[in-house]
């Protein structure tokens, strides 16, 4: 008699089931096989991805920075945002030096 189509999809789910275990299971043995290749053949990522370096700088390249209006001020004249990222060498100065750095603050009027 022939199987009735729950069993047959019994035996999908179990064979699917099984498949990826084999899969997981034989993944770390291929990796370490293609680091060995790449290796011994001095494969480079531009060998495996030609013109990924090219895509990956257009799409920096295409982010739109926000401009941050400029929150601090030093005597010789150079601004800064106070935004996330490393302080400007006049900054950190001003900091070292142990003054308060709101007495560079630009006074925007309202």
């Amino acid at each position: 008699m022939e199987n009735s189509y729950l069993e047959l999809k019994q035996k999908v789910e179990a064979m699917q089931s099984d498949l990826e275990r084999a899969r997981i299971a034989e993944v770390p043995k291929i990796v370490a096989s293609i680091k060995k290749q790449i290796e011994e053949y001095k494969i480079a990522p531009d060998d495996l991805y030609p013109g990924l370096r090219s895509q990956l700088a257009a799409s920096r390249s295409g982010r739109s920075k926000r401009d941050r209006p400029a929150k601090y001020r030093s005597p010789t004249g150079e601004t800064w945002s106070g935004g996330p990222g490393r302080k400007p060498m006049w900054v950190r100065e001003i900091e070292a030096k142990g003054e308060d750095l709101e007495k560079y603050r630009i006074e925007i009027p309202q």
